[in-house]
């Protein structure tokens, strides 16, 4: 084993890392999100799964198949809300996230800590997006277009990383007072209070994480209040900023067109209106 190999592994294994799974009537689906954490070569400290008030059996089902994971019952609280009161509970100095019907592929956690090793408080990696609705698949953020360092002026053009492709260490998370409420946009708000404050480390273009869009998912509803709210959340997020005047004008544009023209059924439907008409 070459020096550098094991001096990772060895950061690795004393740095605290907690997993934290927001979660509501998807028991099969957070069974194989769990899974995917399970068999990292780099293992965490614990599984968080916060149960935001399922009304299947995902709890029994966790506990039966995972007796090694916590549980927190919650009810009514969105993704966001629900992934703080799992940090809240969480004992590591690291937090990653997994939405539970995401994936982590091989090789998540230890990338993401290599990342951290190089002093970065936040570390995020590329998702590969499984497209159920509209088929195909396609990158988050897209080949040659992740950003490293400070990344402000980039999240007020869009939302570059999703939860389950990135790590946070849990000093900046307190500092930045987690995510909002909210089913949309919630973490684009959180993302751009993170980059306010803090330099992202990009851990390179091989996907981290595996997303499935499917009819159950939350970005596949992208209409009318639901968008809306996205909107204030992320302008709310930028005012509280140091963004530039150029950055704030040209995300109230980019939202003054959304709501002028509408009609778009999922987030990436919105996405590349926005990029043929050059917001993006």
């Amino acid at each position: 084993m070459y020096l550098h190999e094991a001096v990772h592994k060895e950061r690795s294994r004393a740095m605290r890392i907690s997993c934290v799974v927001p979660t509501k009537n998807r028991a099969e689906m957070v069974c194989v999100a769990i899974a995917s954490v399970i068999v990292q070569d780099t293992p965490v400290s614990e599984i968080i799964v916060v149960d935001d008030g399922s009304t299947d059996n995902t709890l029994s089902l966790v506990a039966a198949r995972f007796p090694e994971v916590r549980l927190l019952k919650r009810s009514g609280l969105g993704p966001g809300l629900a992934r703080n009161a799992g940090v809240a509970a969480a004992c590591g100095e690291v937090i990653m996230f997994l939405d539970s019907d995401d994936v982590w592929l091989e090789g998540h956690v230890s990338n993401l800590v290599r990342t951290l090793a190089r002093g970065f408080p936040v570390a995020y990696g590329v998702t590969r997006n499984c497209d159920q609705i509209g088929g195909g698949e396609f990158f988050i953020p897209e080949p040659g277009m992740a950003v490293e360092g400070h990344c402000l002026a980039a999240l007020a053009r869009w939302c570059f990383l999703i939860p389950s492709a990135m790590a946070v260490k849990t000093e900046a998370f307190v500092a930045v007072g987690g995510f909002g409420a909210g089913e949309l946009g919630e973490d684009w708000s959180f993302f751009v209070r993170l980059a306010h404050r803090f330099p992202f480390g990009f851990c390179g273009e091989e996907p981290i994480t595996l997303r499935y869009l499917h009819a159950g998912s939350l970005c596949n509803c992208a209409a009318g209040e639901r968008l809306e709210t996205l909107l204030v959340s992320v302008s709310l997020a930028l005012a509280e900023t140091e963004a530039s005047i150029e950055d704030l004008n040209r995300f109230q544009a980019l939202a003054d067109w959304t709501r002028r023209q509408g009609g778009w059924q999922t987030i990436q439907q919105w996405y590349i209106s926005l990029k043929q008409e050059e917001f993006i």
